[in-house]
């Protein structure tokens, strides 16, 4: 009977917490538009064409940035194994390191484009929100969107104190 109420407790934790784990659905707009917070500008009140031409925009940039992302990953897995041997050889571990941060740089200089790019889609008014908020509103991977950053994994600042 205590391990019936065991396993029941269990799922009943895994189940709550994975309901918490996804978070608001949207931060802004009604849901139907292009404006939720996985695209990151919904405080700018864009028009439907301004939206259309950033999503075109982003899907271009994506084309271009996914190649790079992969690369990288696989440069990190590659200098860990590296780091993870016996005899580690800094030759090697050094290489890895300068190509990783060769990849990180043309990340870095797309990002900066592509928000140029939209920049330039902008009223001045827009651009001035866009500018002040800075790479708060990149969206699809905020600072908090992956478990090296933010608050951690713990629940003691409970869900609104990562805003």
């Amino acid at each position: 009977m205590k391990r019936i109420g065991n396993i029941m407790m269990a799922v009943l934790i895994l189940t709550s917490t994975t309901g918490m784990a996804q978070g608001p659905r949207y931060r802004g707009g009604d849901g139907n538009s292009m404006q939720t917070a996985g695209k990151g500008y919904y405080y700018l009140n864009l028009t439907p064409e301004q939206e259309q031409k950033i999503n075109d925009l982003r899907v271009k940039h994506l084309k271009e940035i996914t190649p790079l992302r992969n690369e990288l990953s696989e440069k990190q897995a590659h200098l860990r194994t590296l780091e993870s041997a016996d005899k580690p050889d800094m030759a090697a571990i050094n290489k890895t390191i300068d190509e990783i941060t060769s990849i990180k740089a043309k990340l870095m200089k797309a990002r900066v484009a592509h928000r140029a790019e939209v920049s330039q889609l902008l009223t001045d008014e827009q651009r001035v929100l866009f500018n002040a908020r800075g790479q708060k509103g990149k969206g699809m991977r905020g600072h908090r969107g992956n478990m090296r950053g933010g608050y951690g994994m713990g629940m003691g600042l409970g869900p609104c104190m990562g805003n």
